[in-house]
Formats: structure tokens, C-alpha cells, sequence
């Protein structure tokens, strides 16, 4: 390609470039857009709107002839009008400043006056298509240049087309829009062999069906006149008004009942800025097969040049984001399938990866906002993906309560980490705690592994350190304090209720390890008292046997005498039954001595507790077995003091 245009101008430039009669061009009127466009607005497209084209025919009659009085004529006749324009700040051809053919008009001699062949209902010509601009300057400029060439400087194109076939031969990697311009000056060069109207036609464009945010930037309004005309005037109030109404499109009609401008030929040239437009992504599309697609994309855009430095690396950037959020699918898909077949151990471990790669997420987002603060390509064009992206992924987390508890577990622990004011006080760290503790996570060893896990093993020992220190430590020293008492349990069941209603795990191992030792004092404490009790049961018992064994004694005469003295033989049964329960009450004291005469166990509390209450048993067996007597027959028990 690049021998074949270095070819073309060779065999151009030997062909003599002789005379041509230039048309001046005014600049009639200028207008920038008061929008503030940024970096990422790095696309330009320019129209070319040509009116009034049959006053060109005026233009060149007063070139021969003079506007206000006759002057010598052409040495030649005129024989075509060539407009160009030449483009600033065009990335796609190197930044050389190419000049592009737009229209070249047949001209006519009728007697002693020219006519040019041009229509006054040419439609707008678009030369360029969100073509990416080589800086973020605001002076986006075209040069307009109109020649009259005569029958005798026919070579003028043939020089112009040379120069720019050698601009563009110097293009390492040519692209269709470098071929396409080539075929225009092809064009440009067959209509004029051929005496035929030629006009721009093929319209550079890189990017197609893509729907990108274009509005107007710029407008100038030049107007072709002959060089003895040196200012133009055009009204420029209700053309202001209309542009700054109609940023989005331009009308041919409205533009030109705008302008009102009747004298010369005028070209309007617009142009407007493209912002760039990345390719958007729902959750569901993310795969890593993907992510590699768009890295390789992006690469070759960067590569043709059709994004700028910070487009690329923004690209770039995102790039790591999405990977990331693909992580995360790739954890919940794993997830999801196993969960229900899993140990519970496993859960934990599948779910706490799927918290990671969250996490990352949000810390990743949380460093693109710090860098990227003042960024006008990542807060316009990057910033709504990236929370895109954020917003499917809070969506995944809420399938099932376990993953609900995940995300609440993340949004914790950074609300944590970056504002300590959000434990400043016991009820926060309460509410913090009791989220940080909502999902079931593996160990804290193997948790310690990984960066994500050990901040979560940090956080939750810092936050339950100082719960310990404000809520529990005082209370615990004081139980430490107090003596075991039936007086003091209290202030143990207080402390134990507060602890049991803390999400603070290490406090209720302290608390434990207080009520614990509490509680050894307090069964010392019991044992102590049992065993007085004890004590003093025993020596009753002791001299409730001695009681009895003198009213047995007694009871037993009595039985005896009576029974001797009674001569009535049906009263045998009778005293045969009582003599029954004198025996058991005989049998109840035998018991009771026995067991008073026991050395009991009194180094335990129970075996203390379970021989003072068999003893007990025991005295109110005898008892009641005495008390069956005397209700028998009251007379048996009297007995002398």
C-alpha cells in the first residue's frame, strides 16, 4: 500500500504546477458550545453544509473582473472551483495536517461571464465519523481554501493530491479510513478528467452502529468571497440562539433561515464531540472467557489508536474488576451446587471464599473512588459500570440467608475499619459483634491464612477487648471479690444474665472462668453449712434415741400390764396388733441409733446433703411411729417424767 502511494505521487509531482486564482475565505462567524467537555469526549465528527452555491458564479466574475470596477481579465479561462479543508489534530493520520477534497465544481463561459455548476440544495457532508481527536483540546479547526483554477493550472490538483499521498505513504500500518481518503483523491482526479462534479462522499468512520453520546462543540461559518471583499457580516443572534437549542443535531433548512445570509457562497462546518462509550455489562454475562475477550479488545483499540492514555488505562482497571466479580460467581456457583451435600465445616469454608472475593470487590471500588476522585473519564463514563457490576453482585448475595449474613459480615467489617466512631460505645459494639458473628465461618487458625480472615480474627478480639474492658471486667472483679453466700448469689445470677445476653464470646469465657471459681467458694461455702447441719441433726437424733427408748420401755409395761390384768380373751388380738406397732417403732429407733452412730462422708457436699436427710427421715419415722401409739390408746404412753 505505502509503495503503491509513494508511486502515485512521483508519477504526480513531474506534472508542472502552473496558475490558479485563489478564492479568499472570511470567517463570518464562530460559536463554541458552553458545555464542558472532558477528556473522554475524544471523538470528533465534522459536517460541511455548503450554501448559497450559485453565487460562486458571482464570486468568480468579480475575481476577473472586479468588484467595483472592470480590471484585466483571466490569461486563461477558468475552467474549475476546488474546495478543500484541511483537518487539525488527527490522531488517525499521525497528527499530519491532511488536507480533504470536498467538492470540485465544473465551470461554464457564457459570452463574457463564468457559471459554475452548483445546486443550492447540497446535502450535509459528513468527512468524519467519531474519529479519535490527538489531544483533549477545545481548538478543533478546519482550514476551508477555495481555488479557481484556470485551463492552464490543471497540475494545481495533481501537486495537491502528490503532497498528500506522500503524508500518508509515511503511515506504517494504513487502515480502511487511510484507504478510503486515498480513493477520494481517486475520485477527485476521475471527475476532473472526466469534467464531472465531484464531492466528498466517504465519510471516515471507525466505529459503527455503536450508539455514542455526541453533542455539538463548535460551528464556523465561512463565506467565499473574492480577495477585494475584506469583512463579512452576518447576524449572528437568532444563529446562536438556534445552535445553543439544538446541541444534539443541526438542520440544513434551520441553519440556513438562521444565518439569513443572501450576498456569497458560505460553508457552515460543525463539529461535534463523541464521549467515548465502553461496552456494558450485566452480572449474568461475566465470564473470565469474556473478561479475556474485552482485555485483547481494548488492547488492539489502544493499539490502532483509537483510544486515548487514559481510556486505556481506565480500560485496563476495569478489566481487574470484573476478574474479580467473575472470582465471585465462580465461588457462589460452587456454592450453591454443594451446599445441601457438604459438612458444615465445608460450608463455611465455600461461604467465607465467596465473603473474600466481596470484599475485594468493595475494596477495589473503594480504591478506584480514592484515586480516581477528580477523574472526569472514571466519574462519567467508568463509575456507573463499576456500580453496575457492585449492584449484581449485592443481588447474588441476597439468594439465601447465609449469604445475606455474608454481605452484612463485609459492609460490617468495613464500616468498622474505616470509622471507629462505629464502635465507640458498648451498643454498637454489641450490633457490630452480632453481625460479625451471623455467619458460620471456619476456624480462626485457618481464617488467620488469608488477609480477608484475619482481619475479620483482628477486628472481632479488638472489639471484644474493649466490651470486656467497659462492660464485664468491672463486675467480673468484683465477683472475684465477694464472698460465697446464699446473700451474694445474686450478684453471680446478675453477672451470668449479662453475659448470656452479650454477642461477646471471649467476655462469656471470662464471665465463665469468674462464676466457675464463684461457684467452688460457694459450694465450700454450702459444704460448711451442710455440715453443721449435719452435726447438729446428728447430736438430736442422738438424744432423740434415748428418748425413745425410755417411752418404748414405758409403752411396752404398760402394754404388758394391761394385757395381764385384762380376763376378756377377744382383746389378744387387739393388743397382738399393737404390739405390731410397738415393734416398728422399736425397729425405727434401732435405725435411727444405727445411723447416728455413722461417721459420715463430709468432704462432699451431696454425700453430707444425702445422710442428713436419710437421718431426717429417720427421726420423723420414729416420731411418727411413737405418735400411731399414743393415738391407739393414749393410757399405754403415760409415763412418769
Amino acid at each position: 500500500m505505502r509503495n503503491f502511494i509513494l508511486f502515485l505521487f512521483f508519477l504526480l509531482i513531474s506534472q508542472q504546477v502552473l496558475a490558479q486564482k485563489n478564492i479568499e475565505t472570511r470567517l463570518g462567524y464562530s460559536y463554541t458550545d458552553q458545555f464542558e467537555f472532558s477528556d473522554e469526549w475524544q471523538y470528533l465528527s465534522t459536517d460541511i453544509y455548503l450554501f448559497n452555491g450559485s453565487k460562486f458564479t458571482r464570486v468568480l466574475n468579480e475575481l476577473e473582473s472586479g468588484v467595483k470596477r472592470p480590471k484585466k481579465r483571466y490569461r486563461n479561462k477558468l475552467e474549475y472551483l476546488l474546495i478543500t479543508a484541511q483537518l487539525k489534530n488527527m490522531k488517525l493520520f499521525g497528527n499530519d495536517e491532511i488536507v480533504y477534497p470536498l467538492y470540485n465544481f465544473y465551470v461554464d463561459q457564457e459570452k463574457d461571464n463564468y457559471k459554475t455548476q452548483v445546486s443550492d440544495n447540497l446535502e450535509v457532508v459528513r468527512i468524519i465519523d467519531k474519529m479519535p481527536l490527538s489531544s483533549t483540546q477545545n481548538n478543533i479547526d478546519a482550514t476551508i481554501n477555495a481555488k479557481a483554477i484556470t485551463n492552464d493550472g490543471g497540475d494545481e490538483v495533481f501537486g495537491m493530491v502528490a503532497k498528500q499521498l506522500v503524508n500518508l505513504s509515511k503511515l506504517t500500518t494504513p487502515t480502511g479510513a487511510v484507504l478510503s481518503l486515498v480513493g477520494e483523491f481517486g475520485s477527485l482526479l476521475s471527475s476532473r478528467t472526466s469534467k464531472r462534479e465531484y464531492r466528498f462522499s466517504s465519510t471516515i468512520r471507525l466505529y459503527e452502529g455503536q450508539d455514542f453520546d455526541t453533542r455539538l462543540h463548535s460551528v464556523k461559518v465561512y463565506v467565499f468571497v473574492p480577495g477585494e471583499v475584506k469583512t463579512v457580516t452576518i447576524k449572528s443572534a437568532r444563529l446562536a440562539d438556534y445552535l445553543a437549542k439544538n446541541p444534539n443535531k443541526l438542520e440544513r433548512r434551520m441553519l440556513e433561515e438562521m444565518t439569513n445570509y443572501k450576498d456569497y457562497p458560505y460553508m457552515v462546518i460543525a463539529n461535534y464531540k463523541s464521549l467515548y462509550k465502553m461496552d456494558v455489562l450485566t452480572g449474568d454475562e461475566v465470564t473470565l472467557d469474556l473478561i479475556e475477550k474485552r482485555k485483547q479488545k481494548i488492547q488492539n483499540a489502544y493499539e490502532q489508536q483509537l483510544v486515548n492514555d487514559e481510556t486505556f488505562r481506565q480500560e485496563k482497571l476495569f478489566v481487574e474488576f470484573l476478574r474479580v466479580f467473575a472470582e465471585m460467581k465462580q465461588q457462589l456457583n460452587i456454592y450453591r451446587l454443594n451446599y445441601r451435600n457438604n459438612s458444615p465445616e465445608i460450608n463455611a469454608r465455600n461461604l467465607f471464599a465467596i465473603i473474600q472475593e466481596y470484599k475485594r470487590l468493595k475494596a477495589t471500588m473503594d480504591a478506584r473512588e480514592a484515586e480516581f476522585k477528580t477523574n472526569s473519564t472514571y466519574k462519567n463514563i467508568f463509575k456507573t459500570e463499576y456500580q453496575s457490576i457492585l449492584t449484581n453482585a449485592d443481588l447474588y448475595l441476597e439468594a439465601d440467608h447465609n449469604l445475606k449474613s455474608g454481605k452484612l459480615l463485609v459492609n460490617t467489617l468495613r464500616e468498622l475499619e474505616n470509622d471507629p466512631s462505629n464502635y465507640n460505645t458498648p451498643e454498637k459494639r454489641e450490633k457490630a459483634l452480632a453481625k460479625l458473628y451471623a455467619v458460620e465461618l471456619p476456624r480462626p487458625d485457618l481464617l488467620s491464612a488469608s488477609v480477608e480472615g484475619e482481619a475479620i480474627v483482628r477486628l472481632k478480639a479488638k472489639l471484644e477487648e474493649l466490651q470486656y474492658a467497659s462492660v464485664f471486667e468491672k463486675d467480673v472483679k468484683k465477683l472475684d471479690d465477694t464472698p460465697a453466700s446464699d446473700e451474694t448469689i445474686v450478684v453471680r445470677n446478675a453477672l451470668q444474665d449479662k453475659v448470656n445476653a452479650s454477642n461477646c464470646l471471649s467476655c462469656r469465657d471470662k464471665v465463665r472462668d469468674a462464676v466457675t471459681a464463684y461457684n467452688k467458694r460457694y459450694e465450700s461455702y454450702k459444704l460448711r453449712e451442710a455440715v453443721h447441719d449435719m452435726t447438729k441433726l446428728r447430736n438430736e437424733a442422738e438424744q432423740q434415741v434415748f428418748t425413745y427408748l425410755r417411752k418404748q420401755l414405758c409403752f411396752e409395761n404398760n402394754l404388758q400390764a394391761t394385757a395381764v390384768a385384762t380376763t376378756d380373751k377377744g382383746m389378744d388380738s387387739y393388743y397382738a396388733r399393737i404390739k405390731e406397732k410397738s415393734d416398728a417403732f422399736s425397729v425405727s429407733i434401732k435405725n435411727l441409733d444405727t445411723l447416728a452412730k455413722q461417721q459420715p462422708e463430709i468432704s462432699q457436699l451431696q454425700k453430707v446433703q444425702d445422710y442428713t436427710k436419710q437421718l431426717q427421715r429417720l427421726l420423723q419415722e420414729a416420731k411418727q411411729n411413737y405418735t400411731t401409739l399414743c393415738s391407739i390408746d393414749s393410757k399405754l404412753c403415760e409415763c412418769p417424767a
